[in-house]
């Protein structure tokens, strides 16, 4: 099994043509999944460590990246960040209890913005607090 918490920031592309509003709102619809492996086979003499990745960065293999989609029928629907706001949470993945050949993602999110505040501080000090606007889950099962 596999926990990470983590911290989206949007980032648009620029270019010379580029005419958006970047005070626009960022609709996230869709989180990529990629993983980086790494193993060796100490039982087997005269052989090297393995290692791939299915990250955007890497060179394609047989191996994909997984798309997980935001439904905009429940919950929350699409989740969508404003000029300063932040998507955060956690990642979980593991193997399903039924199915051997399945693995089960839930990712809990939460939108908003970092804040900084002299409460709670030491003197002199400002505390950054996370002021939630949405937040939501996402619960799939990919398979064989």
């Amino acid at each position: 099994d596999f926990e990470s918490e983590f911290e989206l920031r949007p980032r648009k592309k620029k270019d010379d043509n580029d005419a958006e509003d970047d005070d626009a709102a960022v609709e996230i619809q869709k989180l990529v999944v990629s993983f980086d492996i790494f193993f060796s086979l100490p039982h087997v003499p005269n052989t090297n460590a393995v290692s791939f990745s299915t990250g955007c960065q890497s060179e394609p293999t047989h191996w994909k990246q997984t798309v997980l989609w935001f439904d905009p029928r429940c919950g929350a629907g699409f989740p969508s960040l404003a000029k300063g706001e932040v998507m955060r949470g956690k990642f979980k993945m593991g193997g399903n209890e039924r199915n051997p050949r399945e693995m089960d993602f839930h990712v809990r999110w939460e939108v908003g913005r970092w804040e900084d505040s002299e409460e709670g501080g030491e003197e002199g000090t400002n505390k950054r607090t996370f002021r939630r606007r949405t937040e939501g889950s996402l619960r799939t099962k990919l398979g064989a």
